[in-house]
């Protein structure tokens, strides 16, 4: 039998329900104004607000790096404590008062709830190790079986507000880019932003294995390289730097190979849900005119690309490595640190002699490994998805872009080039000892290695002449577009080639595979190498006036810093620091580009509707 309300008890509840409605009915009329003044108070506050957020976001970065300036911890112990938790207590506080001052709580709930578990439990943390030292959540980790809890909670600390700085900074990077109408320039500020991260990082005593931390010029120069993923250093990263000065490095390398706004934009679009048609055209810009809508497709292949392929390098070293590196803890950082400076082109070693020590030089896998990555890395991200898509047998993908058909043409040729030059001129000279497999393998790796990576299996300062102006060649060319290497080009050089050959001929057109390229083009690359060379040899006279070295190992070094390869000949620990920081803006401007920082500082002109008579000027 179904229990059913008796009637007289059905019209109170009725009854009830309607006095509530009316009551807040008559609170809303009643404080409508109170809701008023509180959205212009919300208003008015909000730049307050946002202030507030900075300053915590700043508290917490400076909270995290007090520990690395001091040897001893129980200098700043407590220190550190009183901070973790003043910081603790003014995110759940910064969290409550958004949640008081907005007029659609539950939305804001709702849309933030992952925050505001965080802000209450950063609150509740706060309280508790300013009231009772951390008491209650100690012993709460201590009945979960976690030992030395204690730091544990500095840790959980420590870490979340990590989390709550990243999360806050990645939420800024959509308005940041919307509001930026100069792409150029943004990406000019981001590489130097990150420089300036990585250099201060540096800086740190407990950067360096001497606890002293590396001067100015030094930390610059390391941090540049390692953003622009040139590979040239002026100490040891294996013994002068610790792991946490090895590990800046890594974060700098990957930041560079990927390319700073990409990642960034990615790490946005995966947290705040995308990126507004405003931004997307900026981002257009940043990765080489890709369509609006494919943006976010792009960002997403680019980042998969590149972690997928790391990872399969990671395996590779980690095998090749089980007699040379027994200790497994070590052999996952060395493996995971080669591969991501390899695929990025980078060439940063964990071994002071790169990869030229017994253990390396004629270590196949080693080599094979290396070289992979060094290829995949340098032929592009647009070239390695378009090859994906054409193995998958996607019917838009049967037909190979003029884009990739260049890159493989220009790649197969300048690695066979390469390898067959270094073989004819050091085939009895540095490689007379070795087998034929063996010098087969070197004349590989370094034609391979030359352009743009960095590593070496010879000691480069003992190349001859020849072999010396072959590998500067094959570092000015670089190479390809939308890659994590630098240099020239390799399409740049080869519609250059083909622009001359139509020249010579008489071809009204540059034509390429039955297509047509489009006078723009060669109009870019021509402005591409004509700017590079005016630096590269800006850069060359200066060198020679700082430094005192032979004119050949001053050409190799700058050569290799502005096409951002990192191979040299032994000179740049010894250079001035004149000289440093000469080749620091050449790395730089070599890695962004110089028609990028052209195009940043370049007024626009208007487009316009009207042409000047022609005139012929007697050219050659």
């Amino acid at each position: 039998m179904r229990f059913k309300i008796p009637y007289h008890w059905q019209r109170k509840i009725l009854g009830w329900f309607a006095q509530v409605k009316n009551f807040f009915r008559w609170v809303s009329k009643k404080f409508s104004h109170f809701q008023d003044d509180l959205y212009e108070f919300n208003r008015k506050a909000n730049p307050w607000l946002h202030g507030i957020s900075i300053s915590l976001s700043v508290a917490v970065i400076l909270s995290l790096l007090i520990p690395l300036f001091f040897e001893d911890a129980s200098k700043y112990r407590s220190l550190n404590k009183s901070i973790d938790q003043a910081l603790l207590i003014g995110f759940g506080v910064y969290f409550y008062i958004r949640l008081i001052l907005t007029t659609d709580r539950s939305g804001f709930l709702l849309s933030r709830w992952p925050e505001g578990i965080a802000a209450t439990l950063a609150l509740l943390f706060g309280i508790d190790l300013m009231m009772t030292g951390g008491d209650y959540v100690i012993n709460l980790l201590e009945a979960l079986g976690i030992s030395g809890a204690e730091n544990t909670l500095l840790i959980i600390v420590q870490a979340y507000l990590i989390f709550v700085v990243g999360v806050k900074i990645i939420q800024a990077i959509p308005k940041i880019i919307s509001s930026n109408t100069n792409p150029a320039r943004l990406v000019l500020t981001s590489f130097l932003l990150v420089i300036f991260a990585g250099m201060l990082l540096l800086m740190l005593p407990a950067a360096t294995t001497d606890g002293a931390g590396l001067g100015f010029v030094d930390a610059l120069f390391m941090a540049t390289s390692a953003v622009c993923v040139t590979g040239l250093i002026v100490v040891d990263t294996a013994t002068h730097l610790t792991t946490f000065g090895q590990g800046v490095i890594l974060v700098l390398i990957q930041l560079g190979g990927i390319g700073i706004i990409t990642f960034a934009t990615f790490l946005a679009m995966f947290l705040s849900g995308g990126v507004t048609l405003v931004g997307r055209n900026a981002l257009r810009e940043v990765i080489s005119g890709e369509d609006v809508s494919t943006i976010a497709k792009t960002m997403k292949h680019i980042v998969l690309l590149t972690f997928t392929i790391e990872f399969i390098g990671f395996i590779g070293y980690y095998f090749s490595w089980t007699e040379a590196i027994p200790d497994q803890g070590e052999r996952i950082w060395f493996s995971v640190f080669h591969s991501v400076s390899a695929f990025c082109n980078a060439g940063f070693s964990l071994y002071t002699n790169s990869l030229a020590d017994p253990i390396n030089a004629t270590n196949l896998p080693v080599n094979i490994t290396t070289m992979i990555l060094i290829i995949l890395g340098g032929i592009g991200f647009t070239t390695l998805w378009e090859t994906l898509n054409r193995i998958k047998g996607k019917p838009y993908s049967k037909q190979y872009s003029i884009h990739s058909i260049i890159v493989y043409r220009m790649t197969a040729f300048l690695i066979i080039a390469g390898t067959v030059l270094v073989a004819a001129l050091e085939w009895n000279s540095l490689l007379a000892d070795y087998t034929v497999g063996d010098k087969l393998l070197f004349s590989v790796f370094q034609s391979v290695t030359a352009r743009t990576a960095g590593f070496n299996t010879l000691d480069t300062s003992s190349l001859g002449a020849g072999v010396t102006l072959i590998i500067i060649v094959l570092m000015s060319i670089g190479a390809s577009p939308s890659s994590t290497a630098g240099g020239l080009k390799t399409t740049t050089i080869y519609v250059l080639f083909k622009s001359v050959i139509a020249n010579i001929i008489g071809a009204d057109n540059i034509e390429i595979s039955n297509r047509t390229v489009p006078t723009r083009v060669v109009f870019r690359a021509l402005t591409s190498v004509f700017l590079a060379t005016f630096v590269l040899i800006s850069g060359l006279i200066l060198l020679t006036i700082s430094e005192d070295f032979p004119f050949l190992d001053i050409l190799f070094e700058q050569v290799s810093a502005f096409m951002t390869v990192g191979l040299s000949r032994g000179i740049t620990s010894s250079l001035s620091d004149t000289g440093k920081l000469i080749l620091v803006f050449s790395m730089f401007a070599g890695r962004v580009g110089m028609l990028t920082v052209a195009v940043a500082f370049a007024k626009k002109v208007l487009t316009r509707n009207y042409k000047y008579p022609e005139e012929s000027v007697m050219v050659a």
